[in-house]
């Protein structure tokens, strides 16, 4: 992975994929982590939570520069299987890696723009128009984006197990891939103990927790709160951006009525979940493959209202929480579950039962070793 979550560095995939390695170490496996370190731990190894984490140098441009040392540590590891969740330039690596030592690989898809061709540099053209960093950056970060490109696509090819969150995901990833894939959700550890429902319905805390990423769309949360001002409700929102300037615009442009955490470490945020009434999110439709907020929610029976993303409907099919289209919308299903004891109650029940069901870190990893035990869906091409 690029990054790794105790750097507080990351976002939702580097989440997904710690919490999968920390508990195939709880089965028994020997499992090795990668990434980058931005704290000055590159060249180093450490033991955490009985896996072994191995850190490179941080490239905040030109990432491809670390291709050499990426694959040095996998010649170094020699493992059987190498998981990425996330696509780069890396893939690119690991699928020669893979390909030339024999091994699994193993990839999961973490968002719905991910599974299409020419990702970094569609990303790129856009970052170029809304920052207009010159003509000479613009042709070096699109070069960078391309190289970035051509090295996921030929990765791509070396898959042995893909995996998706959605049906989106699958489809889009076999038109651009021709892959086939596994369903993959993501999974959170449980609370040991659910918090009282009604206390946190009287709390009328909402919450919204993220990167403040311009496709999270952070700002409809501001939106929302002016709707309540001078209510009750207290508007709560974790996290921030490598951008800092990007982060302050948004921050500043929130109302007052917005409680502003800025980017904290992720057992801090758990703790602001146990206390919400309500998770707002506010990505769009094609925004996020499968939210790790949402489970984080879910399971503390945190009802979710969201404004735009809703996995194959499962809001709506499932009763997990409220679908909205427009912010006046949002606003109306949250006074309506504030105002309702019974009703919050009951739901509150239904979406923790129902995440302990599904979306335990333990449910994912039985889902993800079965997988690798049947047979391939990608089958290395020539």
């Amino acid at each position: 992975m690029p990054f790794h979550i105790t750097e507080m560095r990351g976002g939702g995939a580097e989440v997904q994929a710690w919490l999968l390695a920390k508990e195939l170490a709880r089965r028994g496996f020997d499992v090795h982590y990668v990434a980058m370190s931005v704290r000055g731990k590159a060249g180093t190894t450490e033991r955490l939570d009985r896996v072994t984490i191995r850190w490179l140098p941080y490239r905040e441009h030109l990432r491809w520069r670390n291709s050499l040392r990426w694959y040095g540590a996998l010649r170094e590891i020699d493992p059987d299987l190498v998981v990425q969740r996330m696509t780069s330039e890396t893939t690119g690596v690991i699928g020669l890696y893979a390909r030339r030592h024999k091994k699994a690989f193993s990839w999961v898809c973490t968002g719905d723009s991910i599974p299409r061709r020419w990702l970094h540099l569609k990303r790129q053209v856009e970052a170029n128009r809304a920052k207009a960093p010159g003509a000479l950056k613009s042709l070096v970060f699109l070069a960078d984006a391309a190289v970035a490109d051509v090295m996921r696509q030929l990765g791509m090819r070396c898959l042995t197990h893909a995996f998706t969150q959605n049906e989106t995901q699958r489809r889009d990833l076999k038109a651009a891939f021709g892959l086939d894939s596994f369903r993959l959700p993501s999974g959170h550890e449980p609370p040991a103990t659910l918090p009282d429902a009604e206390a946190r319905r009287r709390g009328a805390i909402v919450l919204w927790a993220g990167t403040l990423g311009p496709r999270k769309r952070p700002q409809l949360l501001g939106d929302l709160a002016r709707r309540f001002e001078g209510v009750p409700v207290r508007f709560v929102m974790a996290g921030g951006h490598s951008d800092a300037a990007y982060q302050a615009s948004v921050v500043s442009a929130l109302p007052k009525n917005v409680e502003r955490l800025g980017r904290i470490p992720f057992e801090e945020t758990l703790s602001w979940f146990d206390r919400a009434a309500v998770l707002v999110n506010t990505s769009p439709p094609r925004g996020e493959g499968f939210p790790n907020t949402f489970i984080q929610a879910w399971l503390r029976g945190v009802p979710v209202l969201s404004l735009g993303i809703d996995p194959d409907g499962i809001l709506r099919e499932h009763g997990l929480g409220r679908a909205a289209a427009t912010v006046d919308e949002l606003a109306s299903h949250l006074r309506d579950l504030l105002a309702d004891p019974a009703g919050y109650a009951r739901m509150a029940d239904h979406v923790a039962a129902f995440a302990r069901e599904r979306y335990t870190v333990e449910r994912v990893a039985d889902s993800f070793l079965d997988a690798l035990g049947a047979p391939p869906v990608a089958t290395p091409t020539a």
